[in-house]
Order: C-alpha cells, then sequence, then structure tokens
C-alpha cells in the first residue's frame, strides 16, 4: 500500500460529497490508496454517503464507527489502521482540487526518496503558505506519522500535533510543493472552528 489517507469526521452528510469525489476522480492507481474515514459520533447519514460514493472504488476503504467525541483521538485511530508507505491526513469537509494531486505527491516521494513533504492550498478566505501547522498540509513517510499521537483536545489538536512532529523528528528544512492541492473549506458556519471563532468575537 502507497498511501493511507485518515479522515475523521462527524455528521457531515451535508458537506462530505466534494471531498468523496476529489477521491474518487485521482488518477493514481486506486489499489495503492487506502482511506480510512473515522466516523465520530455520527448521527447522521455521514458513514452511509462514505460508502455509497467509494466502495466501489477503492478495494482498501475502511469506515470505523467511533463514539470519541474527539478528533484528535480519531486520528489516533486512522494511524493505527494505516497500512500506507506515507500517510496524509484530511478533513472530510475540505477536498483535493487536482485529480492528479495524489499522483504528484507520490511521485515526488519516489523521486526524491524524502520523508516529509509540505503542500500548498487554496481557501474560500485566503491562500498563504507561511501559517504550516495545520495537519493537512503535511504528508508523512507512515513511520514517522505513528511516532506521535494527537491529544483529546477538541481545538487545536491538529496543530499541537504538528508542532510535536517537528520538533520530535526535527524537521526544520523540507520539501514543498508550490502548486495548490487542497482546498480549505475555512469557517463553515456549523464547524468548531466557526463556533469556536464567533464565541471569540462574542467576548471582545
Amino acid at each position: 500500500m502507497k498511501l493511507s489517507l485518515v479522515i475523521p469526521v462527524h455528521n457531515l452528510e451535508k458537506y462530505i460529497e466534494p471531498m468523496l469525489v476529489s477521491l474518487k476522480y485521482q488518477t493514481y492507481n486506486h489499489n495503492e490508496i487506502e482511506p480510512i474515514f473515522i466516523c465520530d459520533s455520527c448521527t447522521d447519514r455521514t458513514h452511509e454517503i462514505i460508502e455509497q460514493h467509494l466502495k466501489n472504488s477503492f478495494a482498501y476503504l475502511k469506515v470505523i464507527d467511533r463514539e470519541y467525541h474527539s478528533s484528535g483521538l480519531s486520528r489516533n485511530d486512522g494511524l493505527e489502521l494505516a497500512t500506507g508507505e506515507y500517510i496524509w491526513l484530511l478533513d472530510g469537509d475540505d477536498w483535493l482540487i487536482d485529480n492528479y494531486a495524489i499522483k504528484k505527491v507520490l511521485d515526488f516521494f519516489d523521486a526524491s526518496h524524502d520523508k516529509v513533504l509540505h503542500v500548498g492550498y487554496i481557501s474560500n478566505l485566503y491562500h498563504h503558505y507561511s501559517y504550516i501547522y495545520t495537519v493537512w498540509q503535511w504528508v508523512f513517510e507512515a513511520s514517522l506519522a505513528k511516532a506521535v499521537k494527537f491529544t483529546s483536545r477538541q481545538y487545536d489538536d491538529d496543530v499541537e500535533w504538528v508542532q510535536k512532529m517537528i520538533y520530535r523528528h526535527q524537521i526544520y528544512v523540507y520539501a514543498r510543493l508550490e502548486e495548490p492541492f487542497y482546498f480549505y473549506n475555512y469557517m463553515r458556519e456549523d464547524s468548531v472552528m466557526f463556533k469556536r471563532k464567533f464565541e471569540e468575537f462574542s467576548e471582545k
């Protein structure tokens, strides 16, 4: 297995289709891609929708139900289940904007033999590379990714994990693909991040 995609989801039936479609139409050999969805405390049709879209496209699709109420603990499960040589942790309400995204990422690793790659992104609010601590900007060799665990905290668990990864593995020089492959669906109104920002604004 070449690449595992670890994707925690919670009640995303209204938002997950763009991610599923973007995975389905990736040009890289689907038998070398392992999508792992952790349905954390889902009470809607998220699990069913994932399987409807992807079960006939990915032989190694995993859709696991858990009751963590924590994206970090869900990601830990995904990391343990992952069998790919490389791991890319994504968010279910975002998507890949290039059908060749996975091919370009894996072609990079095949050519360079690096263990870490940073990828660009765009969003519905901004486009930049200066803030490097969001987890979906990174693709890691599996042995590196599995060496660090997420916490159960609700906010910024991915930021904390990336910071730990950089410190533990001394990742101060790394390769970066400037071409944006990822769309960050920033500030979806019912997302945890939106609610957090709204609460911060209301407190001022």
